[in-house]
């Protein structure tokens, strides 16, 4: 008879907790950026800096914008196929990366290893839980995620993808600036498909080759 209790009341929670988690398959995501140094000239500076991250699908858009200008990448699902664009003033250039270039761009990510911790801490109306990111220089990096978001495709989340949630805040550089991002804002509205077009026009093309290739001298 216990035994029967149990399952009952375990099995009401299961049912609670699923109504409870929405799967994230179309949304738009605003991120903050703030920097973790008082430097009060680097401070001002991200006050123009802003993230967005388009989902729809398994399709993705991220853009990080400042006064300088913006880059954009547009992450495939179907093909895992990856667009960078970079749009400063009159200058516009486009790479497009296969599934393999991509994978070998992000490697240091994929072979890191995460640790889920259990400290918790609400971020923006968000109950989030700590997860540890070991990078095998020995370095390691801190994100928030929520279990009540879960995204059906995560390659948006990038480094973070491994993290069973959507990405509430996390630590990462800029330059040689360590900064936050923090997820200020969910928006469940539609999102356009035209944001997922490849430009086929106006945009210089830079090959990846050219780029690794550049990286060596």
């Amino acid at each position: 008879m216990l035994r029967s209790v149990l399952f009952l009341i375990s099995g009401l929670v299961f049912i609670q907790f699923s109504f409870a988690q929405r799967r994230l398959t179309e949304a738009t995501l605003h991120y903050t950026v703030e920097t973790t140094q008082g430097d009060s000239a680097t401070q001002a500076l991200l006050q123009g800096v802003r993230y967005t991250c388009y989902i729809k699908g398994v399709n993705s858009r991220l853009e990080l914008e400042s006064p300088m200008g913006k880059e954009s990448t547009l992450l495939l699902g179907k093909t895992g196929q990856a667009i960078l664009m970079k749009d400063y003033g009159t200058q516009h250039y486009l790479t497009k990366m296969t599934a393999t270039q991509w994978q070998q761009l992000n490697q240091v990510y994929e072979d890191a290893t995460l640790k889920i911790t259990t400290d918790t801490l609400r971020i923006n109306g968000f109950l989030c839980n700590k997860a540890l990111f070991q990078f095998r220089d020995g370095t390691s990096r801190a994100v928030w995620f929520t279990t009540l978001v879960v995204p059906i495709y995560r390659e948006f989340q990038l480094f973070a993808k491994k993290v069973p949630g959507l990405l509430v805040q996390y630590e990462t550089t800029l330059g040689n600036t360590a900064v936050i991002f923090k997820l200020k804002e969910l928006n469940y509205n539609p999102v356009q498909v035209a944001l997922f077009d490849v430009p086929e026009d106006g945009y210089r093309i830079i090959e990846w080759e050219q780029i690794e290739k550049s990286k060596g001298n």
